[in-house]
């Protein structure tokens, strides 16, 4: 089993981090989802493709990409345009 670190941006809120975990589950492969809110990242334990994973949040409304990629997210703006009343 492999664990894949992601950056995902536009969390805002718990809706949120249940639509990044809901989207990540229905992938093949995907054995567990944790999801820092503070931080944006998003870990996922499974044999899933990275490419599966990032396609599955980019989808979502979620932009992702590995964390080893990426800069400290940037504060997030007022609510995150996804549809999940957070605003």
């Amino acid at each position: 089993m492999n664990s894949t670190q992601l950056q995902v941006q536009g969390m805002t809120c718990g809706a949120c981090v249940r639509h990044v975990t809901q989207a990540l589950n229905t992938i093949a492969g995907v054995e567990a989802v944790e999801v820092d809110l503070q931080s944006g990242r998003v870990r996922i334990d499974g044999d899933a493709e990275n490419a599966v994973l990032i396609a599955a949040l980019n989808e979502a409304g979620y932009p992702a990409q590995l964390a080893s990629q990426t800069t400290p997210p940037a504060a997030p703006k007022s609510g995150c345009g996804s549809g999940c009343g957070c605003r």
